[in-house]
């Protein structure tokens, strides 16, 4: 047995009985038997969208499903288009290898090797643009659908913690009271 298949089982029988999916943290409550104080007004998706929280899995998810992040807060429309364009950017690479224009290498790292040969401008340009395009619409995926998840989240909270504190009063001790109360400026 090498010291590097060693290592690995190593690490994962470790990590195993304190790993929560791919996370880095652990988990301290058990959220399925906590219940939070819901306002009746919300809805069920409003509900699913607040109790939504993007980790590691779901970064390696959006690697192989495009779009992942924007359906998962719930932008369907930028999902798709996303999940068009790297459909067309993964057909590119197809249609190049298809062709056999395009060889892939997986040595160390990914290798995309093209056969300047037989290219000519055109073809290099779709090609190299078409392997920005699918790392491009990866980060975009992740990072502006997690900008667009805590913005719906935020928007939820303000909105139903506005509704919340309405009509209530602090007392003294800190707890809220249903209150009423008349201004009269002059």
């Amino acid at each position: 047995m090498t010291k590097t298949s060693f290592f690995i089982i190593l690490c994962t029988l470790t990590f195993n009985g304190i790993a929560q999916d791919i996370d880095f943290f652990h988990k301290n409550q058990n959220d399925k038997f906590k219940f939070e104080d819901i306002n009746t007004q919300m809805s069920i998706d409003e509900y699913r969208i607040l109790s939504r929280n993007l980790r590691m899995k779901d970064m390696l998810y959006a690697t192989i499903v495009p779009g992942y992040v924007h359906f998962y807060a719930k932008d369907n429309k930028k999902g798709y288009a996303l999940l068009s364009l790297r459909s067309l950017a993964y057909g590119e690479l197809a249609y190049m290898k298809i062709k056999g224009k395009l060889n892939f290498g997986f040595k160390r790292f990914v290798n995309i090797e093209l056969d300047k040969d037989k290219l000519n401008s055109t073809e290099i340009y779709f090609t190299y643009g078409a392997v920005v395009l699918i790392f491009g619409t990866y980060l975009y995926d992740w990072i502006h659908g997690q900008y667009v998840l805590r913005k719906k989240q935020e928007n939820i909270r303000y909105k139903y913690n506005m509704k919340m504190n309405l009509g209530m009063l602090n007392t003294p001790n800190g707890n809220l009271i249903p209150s009423m109360s008349f201004q009269f400026q002059f």
